[in-house]
This record gives structure tokens, sequence and C-alpha cells, in this order.
């Protein structure tokens, strides 16, 4: 097993670099019974970032209008 973690470079992470690292995380910090299966595990870890990903994506910032 790679000892490195992700270290992205500039820009956006892709989605794939995020599955990946979500199941790198599933195998290394699961209990032993469910590193046998990591994906759903790992489908857990990805819809909780993207969840909050897109709430702080969505939500906007109050403008601060000088009258």
């Amino acid at each position: 097993m790679a000892s490195d973690k992700f270290e992205p470079v500039e820009g956006e992470i892709s989605e794939v670099e995020i599955r990946l690292e979500c199941l790198r995380l599933a195998t290394e910090f699961s209990p032993e019974n469910e590193r046998r299966d990591p994906l759903p595990i790992a489908d857990t870890y990805f819809d909780w970032v993207t969840k909050k990903v897109s709430k702080k994506i969505t939500r906007k910032e109050p403008s601060k209008k000088k009258v």
C-alpha cells in the first residue's frame, strides 16, 4: 500500500482523485471487518465530502453595498 497521501497540484481536484482518496481513507482507518469491502464506506465518505463542497459553492455571501 502506498504511504504517500494525496497532494493536489495547482487547480481543481478531479472526482476520480477524491474517490481514490476516500477509498484510501476507508481502507486505512476502517475496522478490519469493513476493510474486506471498503467501497460502501468510501462511497459514504465521498457523499459527505461532495455534500459539504456543494453547500460551500451554493452558499452565497451577502453583498456589502455602501449606501
